[in-house]
């Protein structure tokens, strides 16, 4: 049996608070935080609101986020909230956080020169071909990082310069995947395939691997992608293609590449009523991934 009061404590902690102490980049707004990488999540006091989650994900306390969110059981979560202050509070604590918050500066990374680790990964555990993994080498468009040995899928802006990356783990038995603090707002990873002085498609993706094999599979489908830009939105984050929408001034063809599953075709949905004309182009599979996998009869 648990004991009563400890889960009123843990049910009324600070969520915001919470997962502000834990990394996550939260943006006040009033009395509220928005997730930056997730921008239909709302935090008010140990209460969040997450839109593009179906029923009945979509709302709970601050124990349903870790339990349906962060994997955690029962036990696990109510441990992780009972120290955490009551909501409201502390706004000032949280504000004085975001005075301190990490400016990324791509230069401050460890950068390991020897990639076999990543190499192996990329090719044995997700299917991506060499060739591929070559060409993003020598582009600078992988990276990996001393200290984690996680992949670093680095995101450049208009002028060229690197202002955020999105990481992804090498061990096959535990996924990760997630953002570098102080990552630009607004902005995914991203490559031209066939370097195009022109950009007239764009097509979104959930994750980094995902965008990588899509790019595969118009490889041996000997399909080039001229005139397009491939963008990782690692996760659902409208943000992104609003920014990337701006930046080319509407004039471009926008592709929803995201995943085939309840999350994906909701976040779908509900882009479609914020952005017209904009086209879906879905995998076969849960994602693009498991797809390039049974195209290569890999083991998914």
């Amino acid at each position: 049996m648990y004991n009563q009061e400890l889960i009123k404590q843990a049910r009324q902690a600070n969520l915001a608070e919470y997962l502000y102490s834990k990394g996550e980049p939260l943006i006040r707004e009033g009395k509220r935080y928005r997730h930056q990488e997730h921008d239909s999540l709302i935090i008010i006091d140990n209460a969040y609101y997450w839109n593009s989650q179906p029923e009945p994900l979509k709302s709970g306390n601050a124990i349903d986020f870790l339990v349906r969110f962060r994997g955690m059981d029962f036990k696990t979560a109510l441990a992780e909230l009972v120290s955490m202050p009551v909501a409201p509070d502390p706004q000032a604590d949280i504000a004085d956080q975001q005075k301190k918050e990490e400016i990324f500066v791509f230069s401050d990374l460890k950068i390991e020169t020897d990639m076999r680790r990543s190499i192996a990964y990329l090719n044995k555990n997700r299917g991506i071909q060499y060739p591929i993994i070559k060409w993003l080498i020598q582009n600078k468009f992988l990276f990996q990082e001393s200290e984690t040995i996680n992949i670093i899928f680095p995101m450049y802006d208009e002028n060229k310069e690197i202002v955020g990356a999105e990481l992804c783990g090498t061990l096959s038995d535990k996924r990760f995947k997630g953002i570098k603090a102080g990552s630009k707002y607004g902005y995914g990873f991203n490559i031209n395939p066939t370097q195009s002085e022109i950009i007239k498609i764009i097509l979104f993706f959930e994750s980094a691997i995902d965008l990588l094999s899509f790019f595969d599979m118009k490889k041996l489908e000997n399909k080039g992608l001229k005139n397009c830009l491939l963008v990782s939105l690692a996760g659902l984050k409208d943000n992104i293609i609003k920014h990337y929408l701006d930046s080319f001034n509407n004039a471009v063809e926008l592709y929803l590449c995201v995943d085939n599953d309840t999350a994906g075709i909701n976040f779908v949905n509900e882009i479609k009523t914020q952005i017209n004309d904009v086209k879906t182009l879905l995998p076969n599979c849960k994602d693009w991934n498991d797809q390039l996998k049974l195209v290569r009869k890999l083991e998914i």
